[in-house]
Order: C-alpha cells, then sequence, then structure tokens
C-alpha cells in the first residue's frame, strides 16, 4: 500500500503558515497552541524543505508553496466530494477555453448533469497520459489521440484565418488575393514557433516580425497591438473580427485541424456528456 509521501499534517501547517504572517496566526487558523505548532514546525523544517527561518520568522520555501497549493486543491476536492458535487474535469489549449468553454459556460452547463462543477485545465504537455492517469476527464484537442483505449467524436474541420490589424482593413479591403499576397511582403509576419507559415499559406513570408510565440493567444495579441500579420485559429479570431479588432484578409489558408474531445473508452458514464460537448462546441466553428 503507499503511503503518503509527507503526513496530511505537516500539509496543513505549510498551508497554514502561506495564508498567516506569523506563526500565531498560522496557529490560530489550526486551532493550536503557538509552543506545540512550534515543536511540529522545527520537525519539518528539519524532515523537509518546506519551512524555513528567515530572521524571526518561518516562512514557506518555493516547494511549501507548492504543497500548500496542493493542499488547497485537496481540500476544496474533498469538500464536493462532501456536498456530493459531481466535477467533471476538462481539458483544453487555453484559446479554446478563454474564448468558448469559460465564457459561454452557462450554456454548456445545459448539457451537463444538475450541479455539476467544472474545472478547467489548459495545455498540459501530455493530453493522453492525463486521461489514461485520472487526471482530467476530457480532452479537447485539435486532432484525434493515439492511444486505442481514449475514445473520440470529432467536432468539425477547424479552419485558420489570415488576419491584421484592424486599421489595416482601408488599406487592404478592396485588394484580391495576388494583390493581398504582394503588399503583406512587405508586411512583418508574426510566426508561430511550432508551425512551419508554408503549411498554412502556401508560401513563406519575407520580412519576419521580432515577435514568435508558441501559443495562438500570443499570436492573436501581438497581431492586434501592431506587431504584423499572421494566421489563426478561425474560432480563436471571431470576436476580435466582430468587434473591429481585427481584419480577415483575403488569403485563401491551407491548415485545417480536426478538434475532437476525448475520453477513456471504459468510461461508459462519460460518452453522451463527450458527444453533446462536441456538438455544442461544433457551433462555434467559423467558416
Amino acid at each position: 500500500m503507499m503511503k503518503f509521501a509527507i503526513p496530511p499534517e505537516y500539509c496543513l501547517i505549510i498551508n497554514a503558515f502561506s495564508q498567516a504572517e506569523s506563526l500565531r496566526g498560522a496557529a490560530a487558523l489550526l486551532g493550536m497552541d503557538p509552543p506545540a505548532l512550534v515543536r511540529k514546525v522545527h520537525k519539518i523544517a528539519a524532515e523537509f524543505d518546506y519551512l524555513q527561518k528567515v530572521g524571526n520568522r518561518w516562512m514557506v520555501t518555493e516547494a511549501g508553496r507548492r504543497i500548500a497549493q496542493w493542499t488547497d486543491e485537496m481540500i476544496l476536492s474533498q469538500a464536493e466530494l462532501s456536498e456530493e458535487k459531481s466535477v467533471l474535469r476538462i481539458s483544453s489549449f487555453s484559446w479554446l477555453a478563454e474564448e468558448i468553454l469559460i465564457p459561454e459556460f452557462h450554456k454548456l452547463q445545459k448539457l451537463l448533469k444538475p450541479n455539476q462543477h467544472c474545472t478547467f485545465k489548459m495545455n498540459a504537455s501530455n493530453q493522453e497520459q492525463e486521461l489514461l492517469q485520472s487526471r482530467t476527464d476530457l480532452v479537447v484537442q485539435g486532432h484525434a489521440p493515439n492511444d486505442p483505449s481514449i475514445a473520440y467524436k470529432r467536432i468539425s474541420t477547424h479552419n485558420w484565418v489570415v488576419v491584421a490589424p484592424y486599421s489595416w482593413k482601408k488599406r487592404f479591403v478592396q485588394l484580391n488575393s495576388n494583390e493581398t499576397i504582394e503588399r503583406l511582403q512587405n508586411k512583418p509576419f508574426i510566426r508561430h514557433a511550432h508551425i512551419n507559415p508554408e503549411l498554412i499559406l502556401g508560401f513563406q513570408p519575407t520580412i519576419k516580425s521580432y515577435v514568435t510565440t508558441d501559443s495562438v493567444i500570443g499570436l492573436r495579441s501581438a497581431v492586434y497591438h501592431g506587431e504584423g500579420w499572421s494566421a489563426l485559429p478561425a474560432m480563436a479570431a471571431a470576436r476580435y473580427l466582430k468587434e473591429d479588432k481585427l481584419v480577415k484578409l483575403n488569403i485563401p489558408t491551407f491548415l485545417k485541424d480536426d478538434v475532437s474531445v476525448w475520453w477513456v473508452r471504459g468510461r461508459k458514464d462519460l460518452t453522451e456528456i463527450a458527444k453533446s460537448t462536441a456538438k455544442w462546441i461544433a457551433q462555434f466553428n467559423v467558416d
């Protein structure tokens, strides 16, 4: 049987010190006498690198802050379980959570079980392992999973669009595709660090922007603030286009993602929720 690497009582003590400004304050949070707490604090400091004395005060180390954060999460999870709330953990790329999942959650909630609580996780390094190790329940990704034990429902083909700062609109709105491309070759292109622009555009932009980013949100922010032009997933650009914060340029794109919802095949309780979520997200796709 596996045991805790650090006793739960120690976790609560570290968490109390992360919230209080003094030993006396931590003792009050814990309902302990300060002398009794001092003895435990010395023991924690001797066994683990989570508390250290700075001057006359006990301070939480960087490692201790991570333990305190984990403790907060565990306390919240226990409270939810004790209230018999159903928790659905959804992992997705950050721009989708920012643009759709969180702003439109009140609509998504209608598809879920009554009083179901949702936790959104963004940009986990290995989404398949997140599912298989039960650290999340649903994953929204731009491709199908590789592991056959993961079921998935394809949402739709997800298009990319070419965008520029809205201030460029008058100079580009009347141009055809070839004219637009020719004029853009004199403008800086903002690159996604992990995507070859030729896969999106069918050609290599001539001038590089001083900005390169590994996130769609970063691309959109750089274009919005006038650093140059770029390509974005259509759903990530939709609100900014509608609010006249960006302008869509007349250039065809070739990159299309098959956005899918994943869940562990053995989780029959999630099948209908996953399919309903996929259908709901599909309505936000933009040509």
